[in-house]
């Protein structure tokens, strides 16, 4: 049985497209993007507007790590799973394990990493298979005083 891609329930006031790159006044996410089992740890630090959609983040990944962005890619998140809508086409059997599909082009950053502590998962080139892990940045900076 093939599964279905559901629209992801988003206020309507939230935009699910955006640049990347976050501006002052906008919601923004400071994110650290980790290669999950390499040893010393690879990664790479972003911020990015709460609005900019799963598939922006795709591009903005592809550009930090070097990739052309020609493969097909997901996200998973807890028993979510975003999809390329290319890659929905496929069959893909992690698929069944996975309660609710939805296209990463809909999906809103802070929708989906807002208010949670648990990592946001992200699979490319599924031939060679590069996981990043995907959390927000913790840390708070340090402040200058006079």
């Amino acid at each position: 049985m093939a599964a279905k891609i559901i629209r992801f329930p988003v206020d309507p006031r939230t935009k699910a497209q955006g640049t990347g790159r976050a501006t002052e006044g906008e919601a923004s996410l400071d994110l650290v993007i980790e290669l999950a089992d390499t040893d010393p740890a690879l990664f790479r630090c972003a911020t990015v507007r709460a609005d900019d959609s799963l598939a922006d983040l795709h591009v903005l990944i592809a550009d930090l790590f070097g990739w052309d962005g020609a493969h097909n890619y997901f996200f998973s998140h807890g028993s979510n799973r975003y999809e390329d809508p290319a890659l929905f086409r496929s069959r893909d059997p992690l698929i069944s394990r996975c309660l609710k599909l939805y296209s990463a082009a809909d999906v809103p950053l802070g929708n989906v990493l807002g208010g949670t502590e648990a990592p946001l998962f992200y699979a490319y080139n599924l031939g060679n298979c590069w996981e990043l892990r995907i959390s927000v940045r913790k840390d708070v900076a340090l402040e200058q005083f006079g």
